[in-house]
């Protein structure tokens, strides 16, 4: 859980076991798409996408050990006057921490402060060359900014009637292989600060049509776990989730791209290149782990150019079932989870395509 209860005491009790950003699945995404945008000049730095992607929830996993990890993932912005009477808040941690004291300002969430401070180490990271340090920070960063972009980490109304988990995890892990997108042509950041506050500004705009739209598809069917609501909740907010989710890979490699820029845009080696590159030299499709299974299992590929791949899931008289994978991605090594716990137990097949290859393998569902 991504909040913090608040006492008068100023006494902190770290919840954060159960609210997790977009979820595995969500920060995957859009770290992974980040390098969609990656202009000619960081071509390099393309194999990055598979890193990003598999290092995307360390931020999350630090939380159970690390103390003050928790407040980075969020800002109860509408909990303080000035952004209620102008929309706006002070840019400078050290005048809010004189203002309302640090145990108001953490207990309220430091996530703007973290992506900066993300930023800046990634920059720092590449002024040195230390590139293998440099694609973690940038993971950690993609997770705070993917945060930024979710529009219940930016409230205080952050779990109305238990929506946070149903929407950030629950919809998005039924309705991923829909989040569909592509690149955009990078911008360089004059100022960062700026660039991180006004579009969290912008993204605070989404907090009253979420819960709005949650209570209209809770009108549609009351029961929040069928089938249904999650059908209803899609169909009102998928438009401008998807749009969230390509925000914050665009704005990803933004920052990661202004970083490069304001520390020289060093190129690593070719020596280091060629021994760090994650670029398969063949497709391959793996037995999905565990097999037999239930009700979820992995699923790992991977492709060696860039292209459409589908990764679908067929029952034993070969009806579709499933549509895991349904988009353009860059060569790398990719990871799905497939959630059978409405399927009936027995055999199905699923199969990757891209281009010309075709691969198809067995698995066992047992419940």
């Amino acid at each position: 859980m991504e909040k913090i209860f608040k006492h008068s005491t100023a006494v902190i009790i770290l919840l954060s076991i159960f609210f997790v950003g977009w979820g595995p699945t969500g920060h995957k995404i859009i770290n992974q798409n980040s390098t969609l945008s990656f202009p000619p000049q960081m071509k390099v730095f393309l194999s990055w996408s598979s890193t990003l992607a598999q290092h995307a929830s360390d931020a999350d996993y630090r939380k159970s050990s690390d103390k003050t990890e928790s407040p980075k993932h969020f800002i109860d912005i509408d909990y303080y006057p000035e952004f209620n009477s102008t929309g706006r808040i002070s840019q400078s941690y050290d005048s809010m921490v004189t203002k309302y004291g640090s145990s108001t300002v953490i207990a309220q969430g430091t996530l703007p402060w973290a992506i900066i401070a993300a930023y800046d180490t990634l920059k720092n990271c590449f002024a040195r060359k230390d590139f293998d340090k440099a694609v973690l920070i940038a993971a950690d960063l993609g997770h705070y900014v993917a945060d930024s972009h979710q529009p219940l980490h930016i409230t205080t109304n952050f779990n109305p009637g238990g929506l946070h988990t149903r929407y950030e995890i629950n919809m998005i892990d039924t309705y991923q292989s829909q989040i569909k997108y592509g690149g955009d042509s990078v911008q360089y950041i004059p100022n960062v600060s700026d660039y991180v506050f006004n579009y969290i500004y912008k993204n605070y705009r989404y907090v009253d049509s979420l819960i709005a739209d949650d209570n209209a598809a809770k009108a549609v069917n009351s029961d929040t776990k069928s089938a249904a609501y999650y059908q209803a909740l899609w169909n009102l907010t998928g438009n401008f989730t998807i749009a969230l989710f390509d925000s914050a890979s665009y704005r990803l490699a933004s920052l990661i791209y202004t970083a490069w820029k304001n520390a020289g845009s060093p190129l690593p080696s070719i020596s280091f290149v060629e021994s760090h590159s994650s670029y398969p030299n063949n497709f391959s499709l793996e037995q999905n782990y565990p097999n037999p299974f239930n009700p979820t299992t992995t699923i790992k590929y991977q492709i060696p150019k860039s292209g459409l791949v589908q990764l679908k899931v067929y029952d034993i008289l070969g009806r579709e079932v499933a549509t895991l994978v349904n988009e353009e991605k860059p060569s790398g090594n990719y990871e799905v989870t497939f959630n059978g716990s409405k399927l009936a137990s027995g055999v199905y097949y699923y199969q990757l395509k891209s281009g010309d290859y075709i691969s198809s393998k067995k698995m066992i569902l047992t419940k």
